[in-house]
Parts: structure tokens; sequence; C-alpha cells
């Protein structure tokens, strides 16, 4: 496994980030297309998923009991308040790439997968019946496609069938639980693709094989958070672990040369928090393994593949705008600081760093109180 770097640069800017209201926004425009498409949500996971972030938008996080809105849930990984929060987000970016994705194009037989998806758990990392969140997987793979401009296919044996122009993909897609079920769902998929791509050859279409892995519980047993210190720092965490089990499938043949099997995608679909600057997350990071033996002969392919990973838009426009990052406080002329009277309680404590930094907080925020009424006068 490759080792993470010892040091990364301090954050000059905050990320983009979209707020709570924007993602109740999200949830509603979702419950609107399934209702319309004759899909009931009421009393399902996505009307649990609204109401939650209702009363977080309405009143504040912690003003949420979230036991009362998902009441079967008794894991010991949702104590605190900023857990619940986590997981919900989590739920709800995924099923909000979804529906980017069919905003752009409706692929055949959508439905009978996206009436799945509102089963299932409330949580993937309390998942018994994975049935739901497989469907699930395979439509944030399909979603990709759709907002790269393929026509896709979701009314046949295959997972997915993703065509552009003459080139067309037969896609299988695999969420493992653990790291010795790759072999066994690699080899699984490869039999798959074998079985139903075209053995007949046609002049104007071309045919490729591709693998989706979800290898986020293969990476992280416990299905939950992760932590960074920095953004660079939590991308580097979830890359390392896709590197490792990378290098894991690496050793299995699950490549063919005909029908050619091209890549294989990995993925870890995982929420986190970053300290510097603080803000919570949802990642989806992506890693992908060429077949070797025809990297030269399926160039054409792999650069469509690429394109539909790097070329499509995930950016939102009601992002909150990156901002600098203040690293210094400028007081105006003629303000005027004092210390407590406790002067002395101050000076016995002074060798204590975890003191030291509560002190500076409390300055920080003293002093921008008295700033405000200094520039109010």
């Amino acid at each position: 496994m490759a080792e993470l770097q010892n040091s990364y640069p301090a954050a000059t800017h905050s990320l983009p980030g979209l707020s709570i209201d924007d993602r109740f926004s999200d949830l509603e425009s979702l419950t609107s297309f399934l209702n319309g498409r004759g899909i009931e949500t009421k009393n399902t996971r996505i009307d649990r998923y609204q109401r939650y972030l209702k009363i977080a938008s309405d009143q504040g996080l912690e003003s949420i009991d979230p036991k009362n809105i998902f009441k079967n849930v008794t894991d010991g990984r949702f104590q605190h308040g900023l857990d619940w929060y986590l997981y919900v987000l989590r739920e709800v970016d995924e099923l909000a790439h979804i529906l980017k994705g069919l905003k752009v194009h409706v692929p055949v037989g959508v439905d009978e997968r996206l009436r799945k998806i509102v089963g299932g758990s409330d949580f993937a990392a309390l998942d018994k019946n994975s049935e739901s969140r497989n469907i699930q997987f395979e439509l944030r793979i399909a979603s990709y496609f759709c907002l790269a401009g393929f026509i896709v296919r979701l009314d046949t044996e295959t997972d997915i069938i993703a065509s552009k122009g003459r080139q067309h993909f037969y896609i299988e897609c695999k969420r493992i639980s653990n790291s010795k079920q790759l072999e066994e769902n690699l080899l699984k998929a490869k039999r798959q693709i074998l079985a139903r791509v075209p053995k007949k050859k046609r002049i104007l279409h071309k045919y490729y094989g591709v693998i989706a892995v979800d290898v986020t519980r293969v990476a992280y047993t416990h299905n939950g958070l992760t932590l960074g210190i920095t953004n660079d720092h939590a991308r580097e965490v979830v890359q390392s672990a896709l590197r490792s089990i990378s290098e894991k499938i690496e050793l299995i043949r699950f490549f063919s040369k005909k029908p050619p099997i091209i890549q294989c995608w990995l993925q870890i679909h995982i929420p986190g928090l970053i300290e510097s600057p603080s803000q919570a997350l949802t990642r989806f990071s992506s890693m992908f393994i060429v077949n070797p033996e025809t990297a030269i002969s399926c160039k054409a392919a792999l650069l469509l593949l690429h394109n539909v990973y790097a070329g499509s838009d995930f950016s939102d426009p009601r992002e909150s705008p990156s901002r600098k990052i203040n690293t210094e406080l400028n007081l105006p002329a003629g303000t005027q600081l004092w210390l407590s009277p406790n002067i002395s309680d101050l000076m016995l404590k002074a060798s204590d760093p975890g003191f030291i930094k509560e002190l500076m907080k409390v300055l920080r925020t003293t002093l921008m109180i008295s700033l405000k009424h200094l520039w109010a006068a």
C-alpha cells in the first residue's frame, strides 16, 4: 500500500459547497421526478431524508431527534448529530447525482430500477438486503454516461449498455462487501460480459466490456466515515485505499481480448469531514485499471471512457463560492484591548497548549464582537 505524504499545504481558501436548503431542494426535485413516473415516495427512505433536512433547514441540526424519523436505526455508529447528518448526506448526494444524469437523458428501462431504489434500508451502512443499493450503484454509473451524452439502455440482461456513435460499452456493475469477494465478483462480471456482448461482428459497430466496481466496503469495512486534515489529505486517504485494492485486483485474470474487456472502474463513495477548512462532504473517488493487451487497439474507446468521467460537469451553480481564508486580523486605529482581571490564572495556565488553543478561540470571538460594536458606533 502506498504511503501517504507526511505533510500537506495549509488550506488558503474555503471549499465550494451546497447548503442544507439546496439538498432539500434536490430531494424535492427527485420526488417530483419519481411521482411523475408513477413511483410513490411517501413513507419511503426518500421521504424520511426530506423530513430530516426540512427540520435541519427550519430549526437547525441541533433541534433534530433523528430517532423520531429513522425509527429502526439502533446501530452504534449513529450516536451524535454529526453522524446522522453525514450518513444522510451520503444518501442524498448520491441520489442527487443520479437525478442530474436523468435530467439529461432518461434511459430505456429506468423505471423498474427507480422503483427498487426507493426501498431498502435508510442507510447503506445498515444494508442487509443489498438489492436496492446494488441498483443504486448501477444508476450512479449510468448517470455518468447520461451526462456525457451517451444513449443508455437499462432494459437488457446487461446492467448498462452505453452507446455513442458506433461504440457500444457493455458494463457490469458489482458492489463488493469484502476483499475475499473481489476475485469471485470480477470473474463473474467477466463471464457475464463474454456471454452478452454480441458475437457476430458488424462493420459499423464496435463492442467493448467494462467492469465497474464499488469497493467502499473493501476499503472501509465499517462503511462509515472518513476524516482528513485538509481536502488534499482527505482525497489522498481515499486514493491510497483505491491503489491498495487495485494492486490486489491486478493479480486477477478478469480481462479478455476477444471480446475486449478494456477497463475496470473502481469507485469509493463515502462521506467525511475535513478539518481545514471545516466542511462535511460526500466523496466519489475513482481509479481505473486498463487492460494492457487492448490499450493500443482500443485507444479511441478508452479515450471516450476517460471523457465520461473527466469530462462530466459536476459543478453546481448553487454552490457557495470558494473564499480566501482570513489568517490575520486588522484592527482599526483606536481599538482598545484589555486582559481579564484574573491575569494570575492566565499566567499559571499559559504552559498548557490545549488551554492556549481554546483561549485563542475565545479571544477571536470576543474581538469580533467588540469590533462589531465599535463599527456600529
